[in-house]
């Protein structure tokens, strides 16, 4: 079971000045949620459970910059680098919904074929072919819960949070709840592994990664396991019911 604090104990005016302390937050899934797992193919694409810490770093960038990067068009590269060192650090960890199901689909589609086009350039038009795409989708019952740090920034941190409306696939829509975002000195919660626990795969940013390693506009190019880590994660879910078509996950 998670070590929760009670939230009259944990008020960031009982808490030291300039600590570094943890920040949870909590959001409540309100669409299916789906985000390839990094070692999916394109064709056939198992999903995670949750959403990974490279996910979750990857939308703060996103909702940093979409917020703040117009103020910073005289030095955007200096901004940004320094920017990206303090949530490259953080630390992520996550705790599931109570029910997890997940769908699976396989849908029939016709798509470009890049072999073709590249065989015959004085084709008129754009070769297509025929193709099986398998995808899945998660199904979210109660709250997610990231708690994040050890940092000194976490009104800044707690600011993007609550820009961030979906993970993973463009589409998985979130709604951030702020009446649950508490600051402690410690981690919220910990899963006793010893109970049980599903693996996922949880990828994250390199100790060293750079902010152009990752940036798809440089010509800089990430190395996996060096600039993108994959770790095995351990979730608190539990593998209820499972069929040819869904699995059904109970948090302990």
């Amino acid at each position: 079971m998670p070590k929760r604090l009670n939230k009259s104990h944990t008020t960031q005016q009982e808490l030291p000045v300039n600590a570094k302390q943890w920040l949870t937050v909590t959001y409540q899934p309100v669409s299916l949620f789906s985000l390839k797992r990094s070692d999916a193919t394109s064709m056939a694409a198992r999903s995670n459970l949750v959403p990974t810490p490279y996910a979750i770093k990857m939308a703060l960038l996103k909702v940093l910059l979409e917020s703040q990067g117009g103020q910073h068009q005289s030095d955007l590269d200096q901004w940004i680098k320094s920017q990206f060192i303090w949530i490259r650090d953080l630390s992520i960890h996550i705790w599931p919904p109570e029910k997890l199901v997940v769908n699976r689909n396989g849908y029939k589609l016709r798509y470009y074929d890049q072999t073709a086009d590249k065989a015959d350039k004085s084709r008129s038009t754009l070769p297509m072919q025929d193709g099986f795409v398998f995808r899945e989708w998660v199904y979210m019952q109660g709250h997610l819960q990231i708690c994040c740090g050890p940092s000194d920034r976490l009104t800044q941190l707690e600011q993007l949070f609550s820009l961030i409306n979906y993970f993973g696939k463009r589409g998985c829509f979130f709604q951030y709840l702020p009446q649950y975002s508490q600051q402690t000195l410690d981690l919220l919660f910990q899963h006793n592994s010893t109970i049980g626990f599903t693996v996922q795969p949880m990828d994250d940013l390199g100790e060293k990664t750079t902010f152009s390693r990752i940036n798809p506009y440089s010509t800089d190019k990430a190395q996996l396991d060096k600039d993108r880590v994959i770790k095995p994660g351990f979730l608190p879910v539990q593998l209820t019911s499972s069929s040819a078509r869904y699995d059904i996950y109970q948090r302990y």
